[in-house]
């Protein structure tokens, strides 16, 4: 099982009702430490260390003492970290056409025929 606590929050109700669920039904656990890149980055450090003590005492009488803890940022980057990519023009305008979107599918297929939705950008 995963227990995914915001670091920013710590352990929630939802979360402690989640280890109880997951004391019944699983054998092995990881903590996840999410959003690590919403903490100041002079302070991060020392956020995560707080933040692995609190979940280990949490943990210490259960039978998940000792998971493995793990600081991870869902979003790609930082706040720090620079656009690694332009955006790119997806669009354009043909005479008698309209507006054409165009693009590149990165994973998956697509036929002629099929409804695609573009979210917002």
């Amino acid at each position: 099982m995963m227990l995914v606590i915001d670091v920013t929050k710590g352990m929630q109700t939802q979360s402690a009702e989640c280890l109880v669920i997951g004391q019944i039904a699983c054998q092995k656990l990881v903590v996840v430490l999410n959003k690590i890149d919403l903490l100041a980055e002079g302070k991060r450090q020392a956020a995560i260390d707080k933040m692995t003590k609190k979940m280990q005492k949490t943990l210490e009488n259960t039978k998940f003492r000792g998971a493995p803890i793990i600081p991870v940022a869902a979003k790609p980057g930082g706040p720090e970290a620079p656009e690694t990519e332009a955006p790119q023009g997806i669009s354009e305008l043909i005479e008698g056409q309209g507006t054409v979107m165009t693009g590149t599918i990165l994973s998956g297929t697509i036929s002629l025929g099929d409804s695609v939705e573009i979210p917002a950008l």
